[in-house]
């Protein structure tokens, strides 16, 4: 029986290992922004080099591990006997990376399509610079997750939620009924942000000495702040209700942030 233990986990990790190893890189010399449709969980990794690498495979995504493949639907990694010699075709575009994904450059604007529906992939990692602007959509059932972005930030979710840390914006981010948690590392006063759920939560939180003019709305739930707009309650959060749209200055006002929801929540922290 141990045996037969050792056995089963070294074909996974082996399995593991494969997958995680097909990848596509491209120089992104000439490119401003990049704009990125995939309907998977997507986790945005800022990288040190002028290039796009995507991996197939996701962890630390939408609070679970897409490295493996459990549904037999999905790509393993595995080669298909009955495929050699053949190679796989898509109804949305021709595969130019080798991992189900057509990439195309219009003059600085860079297209990446995942030509894989959400039965079929298991996640996708891609590395950045963060010096590039950045439109993301995960479509339906897609979620995002970006770590350590300093330029333009487009996202947009149907059921998935989004998760942002250490960002400065400006940031746009919108979802039907996943949650949004952005952590402000700072906020860049040279554009607005906006952030919208309809059913999800609002959960941002902005450093202490943030400068910003603030608009929350929740037309059903209720908005919490533990900054100075109204007085505080003895727990530190103070509820702001009404379904007009609470405004007010962050240290003496600044750039705009919006913070919309219809039967959501909206908590803003301060850290």
């Amino acid at each position: 029986m141990k045996q037969i233990i050792a056995l089963l986990v070294s074909l996974l990790l082996t399995g593991i290992f494969t997958h995680a190893q097909k990848e596509f890189k491209k120089s992104l010399t000439g490119i401003t922004r990049v704009e990125i449709e995939a309907e998977t969980a997507v986790r945005i990794v800022k990288g040190a080099s002028n290039e796009i690498i995507m991996r197939d495979g996701c962890t630390d995504c939408d609070g679970q591990e897409y490295a493996i493949n459990i549904n037999e639907n999905k790509d393993t990694g595995e080669e298909d006997a009955r495929a050699k010699g053949l190679k796989a075709i898509y109804p949305g575009g021709v595969d130019n990376t080798g991992i189900g994904i057509i990439v195309q450059q219009e003059g600085e604007v860079l297209k990446v399509k995942d030509l894989k529906g959400y039965l079929k992939r298991g996640g996708l990692t891609i590395t950045l610079p963060s010096s590039v602007s950045l439109n993301l959509n995960c479509g339906n059932m897609g979620s995002a997750t970006v770590d350590g972005w300093s330029s333009e930030l487009e996202i947009k979710t149907s059921m998935g939620q989004i998760k942002l840390k250490n960002v400065t914006g400006p940031v746009t981010a919108s979802s039907s009924t996943g949650n949004i948690e952005a952590d402000f590392s700072a906020v860049n006063q040279d554009a607005p942000t906006s952030i919208i759920s309809s059913t999800g939560a609002i959960d941002i939180s902005l450093p202490e000495k943030t400068n910003a003019s603030v608009e929350l709305r929740s037309t059903i739930g209720s908005v919490y702040s533990n900054f100075d707009l109204v007085k505080p309650r003895e727990d530190g959060l103070k509820p702001l209700n009404g379904h007009k749209a609470i405004a007010g200055n962050l240290n003496n006002g600044g750039v705009k942030i919006s913070l919309k929801a219809s039967t959501g929540n909206i908590y803003l922290r301060k850290k």
